[in-house]
């Protein structure tokens, strides 16, 4: 395989706009080879693109490759959302991380409160409800907050268990989403639940598109 060919075939797998346009037949060869020769300035011929294109086309054919994903997205049993969430990050450092104890304690799960504990290598993402922030937030110094971005939405969409062992599911469910112009401003999975955090304004289109994947 050419250099050329492996560089049109990276912005394919990258590019969702791309991908999708190819995936759907809604492209043709020619007219994705002049978007990926402005896009990402590529020093080949037109020809050169027009061909790499048309190999990956033939060789890994997205439809084929994503098919078993979005069938067994349809087994979805439910999918769950809850507003008014936030994400709150700290920096990681040993007192911090022996805080999280009194924010569980904090947290009432008898009454369905949302707690959601990320680590990074630099920070701890801590996700409640919004109405839980001051409590928790104030467990923290001003200097460990590095960030908190409220007015969220989580979307939860509950897989079958196949899904752990069925690849491209990650890849179909964001793509969707990213297509459809929401912005995924965190993405989680504990297989066989996905969960999607999207800001507030976004999450009756963002449910709508989900759903409708989950049931077509």
């Amino acid at each position: 395989m050419t250099s050329i060919t492996q560089t049109i075939w990276k912005c394919i797998d990258e590019d969702v706009v791309a991908r999708r346009a190819l995936e759907k037949g809604i492209a043709g060869h020619k007219s994705l080879a002049l978007y990926l020769l402005k896009e990402y300035r590529l020093g080949a011929s037109i020809d050169a693109v027009i061909s790499a294109i048309r190999r990956y086309d033939r060789d890994t054919p997205l439809e084929s490759r994503f098919a078993q994903a979005r069938k067994v997205i349809l087994g979805s049993t439910d999918i769950r959302l809850i507003s008014n969430t936030l994400i709150l990050s700290v920096e990681k450092n040993k007192r911090n991380q022996e805080l999280l104890g009194k924010v569980f304690s904090s947290i009432s799960y008898e009454k369905g409160e949302l707690l959601l504990i990320i680590q990074g290598e630099e920070t701890l993402k801590v996700i409640i409800n919004e109405k839980n922030k001051g409590k928790i937030t104030a467990l923290f110094g001003d200097g460990d907050i590095v960030s908190i971005v409220d007015h969220l939405a989580l979307l939860t969409v509950n897989l079958t268990k196949d899904a752990v062992k069925t690849p491209g599911i990650i890849a179909v469910l964001s793509t969707e989403l990213t297509i459809n112009d929401i912005n995924v401003i965190e993405m989680m999975s504990c297989l066989p639940e996905m969960m999607f955090f999207v800001k507030q304004k976004d999450v009756l289109k963002a449910y709508k598109i989900l759903f409708d994947m989950c049931n077509r």
